[in-house]
């Protein structure tokens, strides 16, 4: 059976609505690749790449949040190769991770966001982020907020941290290698975690084009710019945050999520067994109030999965969000790998209206 593909109309409504999102000011660059059964049917990039020039084919963007399934893959992909067990306790391969109530926190609770060490604390030192060292010592020496597997609440950083650690004690090779040896270079991924310095200038900056968020709804506290600042610093953009800083095109994106929507292979790569990514994309953890966001939640492996909003409150769809301005995902009935990147931190309101409108414009490409 043939490749299915995007109508013509779908198209070109597609890239009408991301010229609207754009001029609505809702970001100032964007990029958005769409593939179906395997095959790359729509890669556009729009607006300002980086340093103020318009977007072209070197700009890569920041995926945030949309990170943590590149990490959750790396640790399945371990886990297939009977390098690591997920019911294990983290400790078991890395033994300074038994501190703080931490000691049966398991692979499988850091992958559903119940380890129950979500944050480090207000003091700690951001401008140190690109110490690994320091970074995974500060991880284990968390305390939990409550027992691991009791309860639901996403981790925002030190997901990445602990899988990373976990990866770097197995195998030997740090997270960003790991990632560039193993799932980068074999699909042919314009990604990598974190960039050299002399790579930053082709790097699109995220903007905060809104301080309203769900946990500050006046946007009295500034906590969009916060976010900002974090995230342009050269620490932050040459670290390795295996949750939350992937730098790389959409079309990278899309493809990584092609792969999986293929079973684990795509173009004659595969890297997991389908039993793997039907397990990954099930929902393992929910919540009607997550303890880190307070909103409802719901989580697979390293994924989001059967949540409240589009795409992810369709059957079957898999993927995740990043921080107020990027969404990636999966659709296996429709064959859909998609990546729909900005450069706009945004409102909710602002974040979910753009992200549903574009989930439906590809849907409706499918006719």
């Amino acid at each position: 059976m043939s490749a299915r593909t995007l109508t013509p109309e779908g198209r070109a409504d597609i890239e009408a609505l991301a010229l609207t999102h754009l001029e609505r000011g809702w970001h100032r660059a964007a990029q958005l690749a769409v593939y179906r059964d395997g095959v790359l049917r729509l890669d556009l990039r729009l607006g300002e790449g980086a340093a103020g020039r318009r977007m072209g084919g070197r700009d890569r963007m920041l995926y945030f949040s949309a990170t943590k399934p590149l990490a959750a893959v790396a640790i399945l992909m371990l886990a297939d190769r009977g390098a690591l067990d997920l019911d294990a306790p983290v400790a078991t391969v890395w033994a300074e991770f038994a501190q703080g109530g931490k000691e049966r926190c398991t692979v499988r609770h850091v992958l559903t966001h119940r380890g129950g060490f979500p944050v480090f604390p207000p003091e700690f030192d951001w401008a140190h982020i690109d110490d690994w060292e320091a970074v995974t010592e500060a991880t284990a020496a968390l305390p939990v907020r409550w027992a691991p597997g009791a309860e639901v609440g996403y981790h925002p950083v030190t997901y990445g941290f602990a899988l990373g650690e976990v990866i770097r004690r197995i195998d030997g090779r740090m997270p960003r290698d790991f990632l560039r040896d193993e799932v980068f270079a074999p699909l042919g991924m314009d990604a990598s975690l974190g960039v050299p310095d002399a790579q930053v200038g082709d790097v699109v900056l995220p903007r905060a084009m809104s301080e309203v968020t769900f946990q500050d709804p006046e946007g009295v506290e500034g906590r969009t710019s916060d976010i900002v600042r974090r995230f342009t610093q050269p620490s932050t953009l040459r670290a390795q945050l295996p949750a939350a800083n992937g730098i790389g095109t959409a079309e990278a994106l899309a493809r990584f999520y092609a792969m999986l929507v293929g079973g684990g292979e795509l173009g004659g790569v595969r890297l997991l067994r389908p039993e793997s990514v039907a397990e990954a994309t099930r929902v393992h953890a929910a919540a009607d109030e997550d303890r880190t966001s307070g909103l409802p939640s719901s989580y697979g492996l390293g994924f989001l999965v059967g949540g409240w909003a589009p795409p992810f409150d369709q059957p079957g769809v898999f993927g995740h969000s990043g921080q107020q301005c990027a969404v990636a995902y999966g659709d296996p009935a429709r064959g859909l790998g998609v990546a729909y990147l900005t450069d706009g931190l945004h409102d909710p309101y602002v974040v979910q209206t753009r992200t549903e409108e574009m989930a439906a414009a590809v849907v409706a490409a499918c006719a």
